[in-house]
């Protein structure tokens, strides 16, 4: 029976739980391992002194029962369905440890559906934004219906549309960045249990976020040196102006609009727009700072060059609780993995290989495609290895295989499209 994750208080702990992630951070803990079975009291007195939430694995079985109330009642058949945006805003951990751990289809099959829906989605995102640039209006409707095939695929699969996302085009970057921001987006939604309308929502919205940069000069997103202070303060301006073009239509979602004006907004004050800070952010703003930070940490730009998705996850760990609300950078983390699907990884043995799929519990732990040997070599056979599974049945005098760092796209000449898609 397929395990999920829940979050529990530390009070509800029982010897024989599988303990998955604290409320802290491992290190400074007794605790050898990033997860492990609770099998002593004294381990159990430890996480209660240390801890007030843990998450847990569990068999789908088991969760209901600890669903929050109105979760229970609409799996039970109730009256009122359940509200994800809502409970979201509300506990951004409420409906995560519901999402089913395994994907309807796999990530291969999937891909053929996913290439077309973002060669689709790539066309739309391109005509709408040069309509936008020559004075014309915004075409949401476009957006919306482009966005709803996007959620199905990432209902299908919660990692084709990202591995097609890194796998971008070199177009300009307010396209590639708006499209991409939109996986991300839809990604995390899938993640946190949001239902499909409010996914269509948040992808529409996440598309959305840089409208208002149609509106600005051309060389001024151009420019590869700093910018004046003077251009600075027109910068700034983008989502305002993104959020009067949205007002125009009067059938856009509210929160849509919501999303493009406070995307700029940080959970400590420090963000621009009207000076919103923590909870007063909208929910969805939130969610778009950091979806929108990330691409932008990744995406080469005229002023920087690209991090890795390693890199990127641990900028976005250090501005938790600054920048961006904390449980929700944990979150996202989780969605798109610390390695992410069709990331280039090194081994500790030198091994290089791409990132295959994600194994929901151990996020150090992927599935990898091996494509260069100890030496660097080109590998005969590109071999599959299950990370977790090597850890599991590894002697103890022999620790196995773990992932060393991220590497950058394209390092030592490989494309992972040659070697996947």
């Amino acid at each position: 029976m397929a395990k999920q994750l829940r979050q529990i208080s530390v009070a509800q702990l029982q010897l024989g739980m599988y303990v998955h992630t604290l409320d802290r951070d491992w290190m400074g803990t007794p605790f050898l391992f990033q997860g492990f079975e609770i099998t002593t009291d004294e381990e159990l007195a430890q996480l209660r002194s240390l801890c007030k939430h843990v998450q847990i694995e569990m068999d789908a079985a088991e969760v209901l029962p600890l669903a929050p109330e109105r979760l229970r009642a609409a799996d039970a058949g109730g009256a009122k369905a359940v509200d994800t945006l809502a409970l979201a805003a509300a506990d951004p951990k409420a409906l995560a440890a519901t999402v089913p751990v395994a994907d309807k289809i796999e990530l291969r099959t999937e891909l053929s559906q996913a290439t077309e829906v973002m060669g689709t989605a790539r066309t739309v995102v391109l005509s709408v934004f040069d309509q936008l640039r020559d004075g014309g209006g915004l075409e949401a409707a476009a957006i919306e219906s482009v966005v709803e095939s996007m959620v199905q695929s990432v209902f299908r699969n919660r990692d084709a549309m990202g591995w097609l996302a890194r796998m971008r085009s070199k177009d300009d970057y307010l396209y590639t960045h708006s499209l991409s921001t939109s996986v991300w987006a839809l990604t995390f939604g899938r993640h946190l249990g949001l239902d499909r309308e409010a996914m269509k929502v948040l992808g529409t919205g996440a598309m959305l976020l840089d409208v208002g940069k149609t509106r600005m000069p051309a060389h001024l997103l151009r420019k590869s040196e700093a910018l004046t202070p003077t251009e600075w303060k027109l910068l700034r301006l983008h989502a305002r102006y993104g959020a009067q073009l949205l007002r125009a239509d009067e059938a856009l979602d509210k929160r849509v609009i919501e999303m493009v004006e406070s995307h700029h907004e940080r959970f400590d004050g420090s963000g621009y727009g009207n000076g919103l800070k923590g909870e007063d952010i909208p929910f969805l703003a939130r969610v778009a700072g950091i979806v929108d930070a990330y691409d932008a940490m990744i995406s080469e730009r005229a002023y920087a060059k690209p991090k890795t998705a390693y890199q990127a996850v641990r900028e976005l760990s250090a501005l938790a609780g600054t920048a961006f609300q904390p449980e929700l950078v944990e979150l996202f983390i989780q969605s798109v993995g610390v390695f992410p699907t069709g990331t280039l990884v090194e081994l500790n043995t030198g091994e290089v290989g791409v990132v295959t799929a994600q194994n929901r519990y151990r996020r150090l732990k992927p599935k990898i495609m091996l494509i260069l040997d100890a030496n660097k070599q080109v590998r005969e056979d590109f071999a599959q290895i299950d990370l977790y599974s090597c850890e599991a049945n590894a002697d103890p005098a022999n620790p196995g295989l773990w992932i060393t760092t991220g590497l950058d796209q394209n390092a030592y000449g490989i494309d992972p499209a040659e070697y996947f898609l």
